[in-house]
């Protein structure tokens, strides 16, 4: 009989009860002579990971104990195909039994990978149904039978940045190493909590929460949405007094500086969240960056995540103005309605209290009009 080698490969970003559970169910019903777990350094699937390759290598080995963590693409930092690895594993290993096994909801997908022929030649293919159901299998898959828990990466990764428990998905040791590296944006709440005054953290709470539940109307991505809406405040940390020199020593372009300035300097705070999330929470992310930035004022061209969080945040659940309601509901069901009338909202606003309107504002409105 021939040595099994039992292949399990992901971003696991993070590892959770779901990774677990499958890999325990391919080794109970394969008896596997090795286990081969594969962090992957840049997924085929995804733009990007939100935690980086060393941290997501070193959460795979606290999440599969008694499991052989491979380097195999960690070492290649590059994006690496799963028909390549397996080949090289097959290469190296010629007596050997390849099984490899995945959810399924790459499993479904799996006429999308790398020379798929190929792949069937080089492994036997395990999977498990996780619900909701992912998508028709392939039939010459094997399947495990066993329940698996509905948990998700996206999902636990929106979770742990909005603070929510998530200690019944992730295992206890992984969960610990999360919040010491502050992974998945998990020391921005307790951070905000202290920078910020008690109502202004509240908002905050309220558009990220907002944002996060319109996100998949508005085409934009969730866990963006709930990071944008976190932060988009952030600069209101500042007070209003302190804006100007704030701006003028971390040297910030921006537009109609010296007139903002001067007439409604509040309105520096959206470029001020910007520079510290760039800098004090270390996003990189260049849609959450120009959300934040264009939440206050807009821009004339605006992707959906901008106009979610500017939407968010004209309408959250803590905002008591008499619109505010049917705006939120609005939102839901015409995402292009909801920004416009958001707009004009902020435009009366301004007038009713004969202050400076922002030259962006009038523009932003005419050519949504014209």
């Amino acid at each position: 009989m021939k040595e099994r080698i039992l292949v399990f490969g992901g971003s696991f970003d993070p590892p959770h009860r779901g990774h677990q559970a499958l890999l325990d169910a391919a080794r109970e019903k394969i008896s596997p002579a090795r286990v081969l777990v594969i962090p992957a350094y840049h997924s085929p699937w995804k733009e990007n990971s939100w935690a980086l390759p060393g941290d997501r290598f070193l959460m795979a080995k606290l999440a599969f104990l008694g499991s052989e963590i491979s380097r195999i693409e960690m070492r290649a930092r590059r994006r690496v195909y799963t028909v390549d690895i397996l080949s090289r594993l097959k290469k190296e290993n010629p007596g050997s039994e390849i099984h490899f096994v995945i959810g399924s909801d790459l499993a479904a997908r799996f006429n999308d990978w790398k020379n798929p022929p190929r792949l069937r030649e080089l492994a036997h293919w395990w999977t498990a149904m996780r619900p909701p159901r992912q998508g028709k299998i392939p039939p010459f898959f094997n399947g495990l039978k066993k329940p698996m828990p509905e948990v998700s990466s996206t999902e636990l990764r929106e979770s742990l940045l909005m603070g929510e428990d998530v200690s019944s998905k992730v295992d206890s040791k992984v969960l610990s190493f999360i919040f010491k590296r502050g992974l998945y944006g998990t020391s921005i709440i307790p951070t905000l909590r202290k920078i910020l005054k008690p109502e202004r953290f509240l908002h905050t709470l309220s558009v990220a929460r907002l944002a996060r539940r319109l996100a998949p109307v508005w085409k934009a991505h969730s866990f963006e949405a709930a990071l944008a809406g976190l932060l988009h405040d952030a600069g209101r940390s500042v007070s209003v007094s302190e804006m100007k020199s704030y701006c003028q020593k971390r040297r910030l372009k921006i537009p109609l500086f010296q007139e903002m300035a001067s007439l409604q300097p509040v309105l520096l705070h959206a470029y001020i969240s910007e520079d510290l999330a760039r800098q004090r929470f270390k996003v990189q992310n260049a849609r959450v960056l120009s959300a934040i930035r264009n939440h206050t004022l807009g821009a004339l061209k605006m992707g959906a995540l901008e106009r979610l969080i500017y939407v968010s945040d004209a309408c959250s659940e803590d905002r008591n103005y008499s619109e505010a309601a049917r705006l939120r509901s609005l939102a839901a069901e015409n995402p292009e309605q909801a920004f416009l009338e958001c707009v004009n909202a902020k435009i009366r606003y301004a007038v009713s209290l004969k202050g400076w309107i922002h030259p962006l504002s009038i523009k932003i409105w005419n050519s949504m009009i014209l």
